[in-house]
């Protein structure tokens, strides 16, 4: 057997922790004070600004590693969740809800998972029923707190999910929807765009300016391209070439009053005209580079008649994940800013750097990729035994951070056999975590930066340069808005309905509901409505699907209020066509068709329950019950005196409100079980035969004509073995995932497969690698002689802090 292995694992540090660190905040803070008060004159302070909006709106970042990238019906995703600070990105070690969807590109759920990630991790699967339609799908995995902001930032992954024998079941609407969509991907391919991106966000007059470029299809996919930008007289200035994914770069000196245009041709078809963005008068021309471990920010005013257009001194801001590194004054030397600021001192992924006028003014940006590659090691070995005729494979690894100590922490590992995917067109946890999650839209062959075997410094350059960080913007910081945070971290199941009467549909308030978990557990939990008709039970831990029941009292007229549970949407989500949109396969039935009523239509669709609308009284202005177990009055006189809202005692009288006159009585009607009775026969019952005490009074009781107006009071005797509870319904509620062992089908493995089937076929999953005190472990899992090249891929995060992958071939001989 022979191996060869590569591991690239970031180790995330906190910078406060360094020397070099320490001295730089020294100097930083002997030189604020220097100028203390001109700052807070001048700039009102946008890194404090920026520290107090940031932690109020730090969220979380996701990573899934799935034992595989290209899946078909009938199989099973497994995978493995990671769970980041967003800022520090260290683990998240609160107990967590995790949500991971399965979308399909008509924007229907198609399955769904809860799990509970502890210390920053959870490991699931889904199961691939065989009647899943053939088509392009997405995962979207997130948090409570992420759903406070973009969905954007979700963690989204994009496959298509084979299924050939769809065919034999497709409903012809669905054959219909896919011939309309391979026509919209066909026109999406063929209508071009080309996106200019000025150094710093302007083009200043005068001065040499830097323009990256991107040239895209309407799915994003970059395009090759060359051409040539001319002035509005006709005039070329400049040449410029695609250099990766559609992007490049030209440098040229716009002048002021002039427009220009990009004359380009596409794929090396016919030219097309694309205007660039508008000189602007006061704009700043934003360069950088890289020199000795320095990253070089020059900034260049706009020239008018020969003069700069600004002269006043500018600040840089530099943050990572909105943490704040580096921040300084700049004046003007020879009508150029210019400043060096330490690599060293930025942890891994995106520098966002901001420019500001005196005026706190924003003028210029500019993202910076950093990559320490403070890389942990991942040394891996291999055996083979042979136990009870069985072949194993015996894995023996390590990881250790460079100086060789024992790194612990999450890690997965998948073991693949059969056709391996191309070089980038899969996403590590290394590239989504650093990159593509900082990044709005897909990133176009994300694992492509982090290419060992290469420097792709100018080409990551570029994608910075295209790409906008855009998890908050300055205006928003400085003014101080804080983003509204509706959805706080949960590490519990929620059941949440409202409670309507049917009649009106108007909510009913104060509503006394239960509900009891069925499935074994036969738990029992007890609330009421607000005023606005919702309930909720939160904080439940249950695994699997689970049943519940709900049950509530009846209202007035003795008929039941309808009960709408909240449950999670199946439409809608949207699928937006991008670069790993596939036309889809199926788009007309086959000649074996049958009907198959479940094909295409996701598991968690339910269809609307109408019922006929009762009559009533009407919304109570209060609703008393009486607990048989409970209650030590005497009569219903005692229970009124002590729980009736608003009741007045006037001799041997009682009501609502003072006596209307000398000759009238004010006392309320008396009604039992909905019939009017004399109020002795009402107030002498024993409260253990009532269920509930109404009670309407003023307008409430307006319906009831001139008998009610010194108000109502209905008592509702409790029936023969009735505890109060009408009309139970049973859910069916979705609990935390609880995922299965692998299991490994050594037949199929061992045996050939036919044309079409899928060529990756995962040998072994482990999601929970587990290791010793010295940091190493060894895992056996069962193989056959005819497997091939294996290939194993590991990822996982460290306790500490660190985000790492790493593959590795094995040949079996």
């Amino acid at each position: 057997m022979g191996h060869s292995s590569d591991l690239r694992f970031v180790n995330f540090k906190q910078m406060r922790n360094t020397n070099i660190f320490r001295l730089f905040l020294f100097l930083q803070i002997c030189f604020f004070c220097s100028f203390a008060t001109i700052r807070a004159q001048s700039f009102g302070d946008p890194v404090k600004m920026l520290d107090r909006f940031i932690g109020h709106a730090a969220s979380h970042k996701l990573h899934l590693h799935f034992n595989k990238h290209h899946y078909g019906a009938g199989e099973t995703m497994w995978f493995s969740a990671y769970l980041l600070n967003s800022v520090s990105h260290l683990p998240d070690t609160a107990a967590q809800n995790v949500y991971v969807d399965l979308i399909n590109s008509s924007g229907v759920l198609m399955e769904k998972r809860i799990m509970l990630a502890r210390n920053g991790a959870a490991e699931g699967d889904i199961n691939l029923p065989l009647s899943l339609p053939d088509g392009n799908y997405f995962i979207r995995a997130y948090t409570d707190l992420m759903r406070n902001f973009d969905e954007e930032f979700f963690f989204t992954r994009y496959f298509y999910i084979r299924n050939e024998k769809y065919e034999e079941m497709i409903p012809r609407s669905d054959a219909r929807v896919n011939r309309r969509f391979n026509r919209r991907l066909s026109d999406m391919a063929e209508d071009f765009n080309m996106a200019f991106f000025p150094e710093g966000g302007d083009m200043a007059p005068g001065v040499i300016n830097r323009v990256a470029f991107k040239v895209v299809d309407a799915l994003g996919r970059g395009q090759e391209a060359e051409g040539v930008i001319i002035d509005n007289a006709g005039n070329e200035v400049a040449g410029f070439g695609t250099l990766h994914a559609g992007m490049g770069s030209f440098e040229f000196s716009p002048e002021p009053g002039n427009s220009y245009q990009a004359r380009v041709s596409i794929n090396e078809g016919r030219p097309l005209m694309f205007s660039l963005p508008q000189v602007r008068t006061d704009g700043l021309a934003f360069m950088t580079g890289r020199e000795n471990g320095n990253i070089v920010l020059r900034l260049s005013p706009g020239l008018l008649s020969g003069d700069p257009v600004y002269t006043g001194r500018l600040m840089v801001v530099a943050h990572t994940r909105g943490e704040v590194i580096y921040s300084s004054l700049l004046s003007s030397e020879g009508g150029v800013y210019q400043t060096a600021v330490p690599e060293e001192l930025f942890p891994s992924g995106i520098a966002h750097i901001t420019v500001f006028k005196e005026d706190r003014v924003p003028v210029a940006e500019r993202l910076v990729f950093i990559n320490r590659e403070d890389s942990f090691v991942f040394s891996p070995g291999v055996s083979r035994t042979v136990h009870e005729g069985q072949q194993y494979l015996g894995l023996d690894w390590e990881i250790t951070d460079i100086e060789g100590n024992p790194v612990d922490g999450h890690f997965s590992m998948s073991v693949l056999a059969g056709g391996f995917e191309a070089p980038g067109t899969t996403r590590t946890i290394l590239s989504n975590i650093l990159l593509s999650s900082d990044l709005k839209g897909v990133v176009e062959d994300p694992q492509h930066y982090f290419d060992p075997e290469r420097d792709p410094g100018e080409e990551l350059d570029l994608l910075m340069m295209t790409h906008g960080w855009r998890r908050f913007d300055w205006e928003s910081v400085l003014a101080g808005d804080l983003p509204g945070i509706t959805h706080h971290p949960s590490s519990g199941l929620s059941v949440r309905g409202r409670i309507t009467d049917p009649a009106k549909d108007d909510p009913v308030n104060n509503h006394f509901i239960r509900l009891k978990v069925m499935s074994g557990h036969d738990d029992v939990y007890e609330s009421r409505t607000d005023n606005r008709g919702y309930f909720s039970f939160d904080e439940l831990a249950y695994p699997d699907n689970f049943r519940i029941e709900l049950s509530s009292r009846r209202l007035s007229g003795n008929y039941p209020p309808d009960i709408d549970l909240h449950t999670f949407d199946t439409h809608g989500y949207g699928y937006t066509p991008n670069i790993f949109t596939r036309e889809e396969q199926i788009t007309q039935r086959g000649r074996n068709w049958k009907r198959v009523p479940e094909a295409g239509r996701s598991p968690y669709a339910v269809s609307p329950e109408h019922g006929p609308t009762p009559q009533q009284y009407g919304i109570p202005d209060q609703t008393i019950y009486i607990d048989r177990e409970k209650v030590t009055h005497r009569t219903v006189y005692d229970v009124l005196v002590e729980r009736a809202q608003g009741l007045q005692i006037y001799g041997n009288q009682i009501m609502f409100r003072g006596p209307a006159s000398i000759n009238l009585s004010s006392e309320p009607m008396f009604m039992l079980d909905g019939v009017q009775s004399s109020r002795d026969a009402v107030l002498s019952i024993n409260p253990r035969e009532i269920e509930r005490i109404e009670l309407f009074r003023g307008a409430s009781a307006s319906m009831f004509g001139v008998r009610g107006a010194g108000g109502v009071i209905i008592a509702y005797t409790r029936r023969a073995g009735d505890p109060g509870f009408q009309d139970s319904k049973e859910y069916m509620i979705m609990g935390y995932h609880t995922p299965r062992e692998f299991y490994s089908d050594l037949l199929s493995l061992s045996t050939g497969r036919g044309a079409g089937e899928l060529p990756v076929r995962t040998v072994y999953w482990e999601p929970n690698l587990k290791k010793g005190e010295e940091g190493a472990g060894i895992i056996f899992f069962p193989f056959s002689g005819d497997l091939g090249p294996l290939k194993i891929v590991v990822e996982g995060i460290g306790f500490d802090g660190g985000i790492g992958t790493g593959e590795f071939t094995i040949e079996v001989r």
